[in-house]
């Protein structure tokens, strides 16, 4: 049977009676759901959600977001743009410890005797603006062991703050401000400790660390990268290295007068590794200058170490020690250091510390994708070692942010995994002083507009009760910021950046304005 062409395209064809009918359907459905759902949003399982027009932007009475006042929040905040002028040394340097030289016959650094001096200052002048730390009603005393090191032990000798956080710390962000203005007002010199393989490691204005390529990380935040026995360091990283070496064979006496100890290893090929420390033209003048530089490491045999400097090379053995060690020389602030390991068994390294002969250090380790976990994956003995032989007086955690796109109704997990971590840290250094950071304002996009995260506070709130319960203090950034709608706010006045998350350099120099100030009011006055 022969078809009508006419006949089937007509049968196929809808009428337009009918479209108007579905849309008609559809839209008294869709009102229906909006009338019995006003808020724009159904629930359903494992506190997944539908969200769709709401009501009040459907019959066009929905209010515009009022952004935060920025020039209110930050009217009585006042950066510092620089530091004061170096003084010339006039104490004595501090002998290579641990380690025999190779070879004493090279250049000497004519540098050296132009060393800074760590004279320690007045504090300088603190506005008590924005938002108070706040310290746990059980523990009276938690910010003993920083206002002792910064009041006292920074006179003698160098304390450290490890200023641990997420990606809102790359390139020395809020780290380098805080940094500095500690330096101006305790004493101290150069960037801390550095790491190798940094998130953003050409962000970093001061100094830029480079490594050979058979230099590997592993870290209590990257996955998949384990390291045995949990033998991180400090940064809660490790960095072993992959080739051919030589091994040590011993030592034996050299043929000269003095009768010392030469260090004898096996012939044959040996993969070259390196770490290349360059000084950059950004960052504050403080942390341009350093007095000596130390290796952190452990290592299953002494290994040779050749330092090149500007002006000068030398080789170190450096001798074994399995937990976990350090190797300190004296070096002026150099254009480039770079440590070659040359000869023996790699060590694994844990990072080089640039520092001053006393006053305070602050290290910015940022932990790309971390939610804070992983403190008590690491091995105690070895982290409370390390915590004592480089003279920590505080811990300051800045998490948060990596939580938020994960909506839920409640977080009480996550106070409890922040509340074991804070609990691991204090048990390898017991009355250490420990300061969380709650997450600053994040926005998304609701209907063309960029509103905070509807279960931002309650992450805040889970870290201030993990704070709280474990004797720690806690610092509000997200209230600091102004709150509710804040970000929107810093990103028009240029200090926050276009992804609503993360802060621009200069609004990281506010937020660090704003915790010294914090810290400083605790510090200072008590």
């Amino acid at each position: 049977m022969k078809l009508d062409r006419n006949k089937y395209l007509e049968s196929r064809s809808v009428k337009p009676w009918r479209v108007l009918m579905a849309l008609v359907v559809v839209n008294v459905l869709l009102g229906i759901i909006v009338l019995f759902f006003p808020q724009g949003e159904i629930a359903l399982f494992n506190e997944k959600q539908i969200k769709f027009v709401s009501y009040d932007e459907l019959m066009g009475h929905k209010d515009s977001v009022t952004l935060v006042n920025i020039d209110s929040v930050l009217q009585n905040v006042v950066l510092t743009t620089d530091d004061d002028t170096a003084v010339q040394i006039t104490q004595s340097p501090i002998k290579d410890t641990a380690v025999t030289k190779v070879d004493n016959t090279q250049k000497t650094d004519t540098t050296q005797q132009k060393l800074v001096s760590d004279s320690t200052q007045k504090p300088t002048p603190f506005v008590a603006s924005g938002t108070a730390l706040i310290l746990p009603p059980n523990n009276p005393d938690a910010l003993k062991s920083l206002k002792n090191g910064l009041l006292n032990e920074s006179k003698n000798k160098v304390v450290r703050i490890l200023h641990y956080g997420d990606s809102q710390l790359e390139g020395d962000r809020v780290t380098n401000y805080l940094r500095n203005k500690m330096q101006l007002a305790y004493g101290g010199y150069g960037p801390g400790i550095l790491l190798l393989k940094e998130p953003a490691a050409t962000a970093r204005g001061n100094y830029l660390v480079s490594q050979s390529s058979n230099i590997i990380k592993k870290a209590i935040y990257v996955r998949k990268s384990p390291m045995e026995d949990k033998r991180y360091g400090l940064a809660g990283a490790a960095f072993t290295m992959t080739g051919t070496t030589s091994e040590f064979a011993g030592w034996e006496l050299s043929n000269d007068s003095l009768a010392t100890r030469v260090a004898k290893f096996s012939e044959g090929a040996h993969t070259p590794a390196f770490i290349c420390i360059a000084k950059r033209n950004g960052g504050y003048y403080r942390t341009k200058i350093y007095n000596k530089a130390t290796l952190l490491y452990s290592a299953q045999s002494p290994f040779e170490l050749t330092v090149d400097r500007d002006t000068a090379t030398d080789q170190y053995v450096v001798p074994a020690s399995t937990f976990s060690s350090k190797h300190t020389w004296n070096v002026s602030g150099q254009k480039k250091l770079k440590l070659n390991f040359s000869n023996g068994n790699y060590p694994v390294i844990y990072g080089v510390a640039l520092d001053g002969y006393k006053g305070v250090a602050v290290d910015n380790f940022a932990m790309r994708g971390s939610s804070g976990g992983g403190f008590s994956s690491m091995d105690r003995a070895r982290y409370k070692q390390q915590l004592n032989e480089m003279n920590v007086c505080a811990v300051i955690l800045q998490y948060g942010i990596n939580v938020v796109p994960n909506v839920r109704a409640d977080y009480g997990y996550y106070k409890n995994l922040l509340a074991n971590q804070l609990r691991s840290i204090k048990a390898a250094k017991p009355g250490i002083s420990i300061i969380v950071i709650g997450p600053s304002d994040m926005s998304k996009n609701q209907a063309g507009e960029m509103v905070t995260y509807e279960n931002l506070p309650l992450i805040r709130d889970a870290m201030k009760e993990a704070a709280m319960e474990t004797g720690c203090c806690f610092w509000d950034l997200y209230q600091a910021m102004g709150g509710k709608n804040s970000m929107p706010a810093w990103v028009n006045k240029g200090l926050g950046q276009k992804d609503y998350t993360h802060f621009t350099y200069k609004g990281a120099r506010y937020v660090g304005e704003l915790l010294y100030n914090a810290i400083q009011e605790q510090v200072a006055t008590n």
